[in-house]
């Protein structure tokens, strides 16, 4: 049953309810993972020819390592529940950075992207609403980069689909010494298919040879930590005009959007009733308290306080303060407006109404532009032929 979006205004003469927030997995109704549907799965070849899997596979492997990036096109889904199946499409560069979009229940198609391990999505409000997304600015997601975690998207792109990441995990999966690839058709073209412990792997046919598609029952960070997804993907190729595209792209997103962009990771409400008051002169200072409602136990979310004040004969003036609200626990803003009334021997008393809007922010404005510098330095990296790797994760909130 769905549940009214809580409120994210707070005024001095109204108490306004407080509603639990749904975490929420993107996700996206279709076929079953590994339905490849007519037409499109392997075709057996009329005349079979087996060759040892091992170096075969081995050498697909090193030249995805080696690549600069890796374009997929397909689906992924939890390991543990194969009846929510996000389609999508996306590019993920040797240093983590990742490009892609998605397609939405309603038929629609969401954007994503992900550069220093922070993840962002951009969805229109019938994905939102289909995902009981209830954060108190929850009706402001459609028209902002909203940040999530890998765990609510259910896919890890820097984590898990980087080149050399991906070859690695796949690796972890390669077949035992006797097992042989059987030469088949793919979509109308001979590649060899390849069994592994967790999944199957198609490699083209031909020297250099290269993955053509993977087909993997749980795909897991090499290192063993993080999100798994089961996945079903065809590999394209990338050249460097399409890798400098993207980087232009995520540095334009962060340079010019990322602003005013949301965070879902964290659940946030009012605690308790708004407070404030005005002192003689017309200084007028509010103050609300801000609590964090889900069963995180670590991490943390940038919160804003909007504070409006208004009088019909002084008019409206505005303030705003920015905390940062750790799990599980609460944080008080406060911020002030000065009315700047002249000393008077007939002193007036004016009643002057005041209410918050309270919202999230994804990330600080220093955190935006050291995000700009890492887009572009990671940028540098790819181009180069290096790795770089993805740096520790920057502290929640920032």
């Amino acid at each position: 049953m769905a549940r009214a979006i809580r409120t994210p205004w707070r005024s001095v003469r109204t108490t306004t309810s407080v509603a639990a927030v749904t975490v929420f997995a993107l996700s996206t109704t279709g076929c079953g993972l590994f339905g490849l549907g007519p037409g499109s799965g392997p075709e057996p070849s009329p005349s079979p020819t087996p060759v040892s899997a091992g170096p075969l596979f081995e050498e697909a492997l090193t030249a995805l390592e080696e690549a600069p990036a890796v374009r997929l096109q397909g689906q992924f889904s939890d390991p543990e529940d194969t009846t929510d199946v996000v389609n999508t499409s996306l590019t993920v560069t040797a240093t983590g950075a990742a490009q892609g979009t998605f397609q939405t229940e309603t038929g629609g198609e969401a954007s994503y992207f992900e550069a220093d391990n922070k993840l962002f999505v951009k969805a229109d409000s019938d994905y939102w609403l289909s995902h009981t997304v209830f954060n108190p600015d929850g009706d402001t997601y459609p028209d902002n980069w909203v940040r999530v975690t890998h765990e609510q998207f259910g896919l890890d792109p820097g984590g898990v689909l980087t080149p050399a990441g991906l070859a690695e995990s796949l690796r972890g999966q390669a077949p035992a010494d006797d097992v042989e690839a059987v030469e088949e058709k793919l979509d109308g073209v001979v590649v060899y298919r390849v069994e592994l412990t967790g999944g199957t792997v198609w490699v083209s046919s031909e020297a250099p040879h290269e993955l053509v598609r993977m087909q993997i029952e749980e795909l897991t960070p090499a290192e063993g930590e993080g999100v798994a997804s089961r996945i079903d993907a065809s590999f394209t190729e990338v050249d460097t005009a399409a890798v400098e595209q993207l980087y232009d792209d995520l540095t334009k997103y962060a340079e010019d959007e990322l602003g005013s962009a949301r965070d879902a990771r964290l659940e946030v409400g009012w605690a308790e009733e708004l407070g404030g008051d005005c002192q003689t002169g017309g200084v007028c200072t509010m103050v609300g308290t801000v609590q964090e409602t889900s069963d995180a136990s670590e991490g943390s979310i940038l919160v804003r306080m909007d504070g409006h004040f208004n009088n019909d004969e002084l008019g409206e003036k505005t303030c705003h303060k920015t905390g940062k609200l750790e799990a599980g626990g609460t944080v008080e803003l406060s911020c002030s407006v000065d009315y700047a009334l002249a000393p008077s021997a007939n002193p007036v008393t004016y009643t002057i109404d005041f209410e918050a809007l309270l919202s999230t922010r994804a990330l600080s404005g220093d955190a935006r532009e050291e995000l700009v510098a890492k887009i572009k330095e990671q940028r540098e990296t790819t181009l180069s032929g290096g790795s770089g790797g993805e740096g520790a994760e920057a502290e929640e909130g920032e």
